[in-house]
């Protein structure tokens, strides 16, 4: 059966013409797409309840989807992709997205290694902006990973993919065992199942940042998620192997007491010193090869599918 990337050209809305597929994962499909309205470029998301998930939970997901896809339509924030619209397509939901040329962080770790301390302080102060301004209008991101993190090709810093396609109890795994979220980066209390707090993306910071600093996530057991997620409840927090401001403040993430937890104002406070430009925090490449072709930049709109892994319960 053609894939995404065979699909063609459509139009949804009266407005929106999807053109190519830049990605896909177990959430959907991210379309190049052209308001015929605004005449500008955009990003389309398309989003899809994974396969395994009963009819019933299958329908209050795609609500939700749309629920929160709208609710973020309200969030303006120079740290944050904006969403433009949500449409609903014979009960699929669609998110018309800020379209920015850019590479995720987990891209630019791959390409470069570890970041100094610089550049991690640049995507610290900017997601824990993004973040702040999220909390402030009651949306908790809840999958904060590199994976979500935008770095455009001018040095903007941008949080993406929030909240959106989360199963309706806010648990990491679902009746038919599929695991929601990112193992390696999901704060210890939603992997336990508890509900899901603005405390957990401030974890998510940390891993982030962790993942940033060290050249690779704090938590990957085997590359199995199950062993991972237990292993995030149960084991010990890794620290980073430097020292320096931005191993002090991921300490201070990464406490597995939701409430003993660095705020984010006090992040950003212990980052900004280490700024060349404080009030203009930019990713400064530094020696890191110079950004990928338009093409490959977009495919990074969509969150990679290994944030979703299915498995058999025992």
């Amino acid at each position: 059966m053609p894939g995404p990337a065979n699909a063609q050209p459509r139009s949804i809305a009266g407005r929106y013409r999807l053109s190519e597929a830049l990605g896909s994962g177990a959430m959907g499909t991210v379309w190049a797409g052209f308001d015929e309205v605004l005449q500008r470029a955009v990003a389309v998301k398309e989003l899809k309840v994974p396969r395994g998930v009963p009819q019933g939970e299958a329908a209050a997901l795609r609500e939700r989807m749309l629920r929160e896809a709208r609710a973020l339509g309200g969030l303006s924030h120079p740290n944050v992709i904006m969403v433009f619209d949500v449409v609903d397509v014979d009960g699929n939901p669609f998110v018309v997205l800020e379209l920015l040329p850019s590479r995720n962080l987990s891209a630019v770790i791959t390409e470069v290694g570890r970041l100094n301390q610089e550049q991690a302080a640049a995507v610290g102060v900017s997601t824990a902006a993004a973040l702040l301004a999220a909390h402030r209008s009651g949306i908790t991101h809840r999958d904060v990973k590199p994976g979500n993190v935008l770095v455009a090709d001018d040095g903007r810093i941008k949080l993406t993919d929030f909240g959106i396609a989360r199963n309706t109890a806010d648990a990491p795994m679902t009746t038919t065992g599929l695991v929601l979220g990112s193992p390696a980066y999901i704060a210890p209390e939603v992997a336990a199942g508890r509900p899901v707090t603005p405390a957990a993306d401030l974890w998510g910071l940390g891993a982030t940042l962790y993942a940033a600093v060290e050249g690779q996530p704090p938590y990957n057991v085997e590359g199995d998620a199950v062993k991972t997620v237990s292993a995030v409840v149960d084991g010990e927090v890794p620290r980073p192997s430097q020292q320096g401001p931005v191993c002090d403040v991921i300490a201070a993430l990464m406490v597995k007491d939701p409430a003993g937890r660095m705020p984010l104002d006090e992040a950003r406070r212990r980052l900004r010193p280490l700024l060349a430009d404080p009030d203009d925090p930019l990713f400064r490449a530094g020696d890191a090869p110079s950004p990928p072709a338009r093409r490959l930049s977009l495919r990074n709109m969509i969150a990679p599918a290994e944030s979703v892994s299915q498995h058999t319960t025992p």
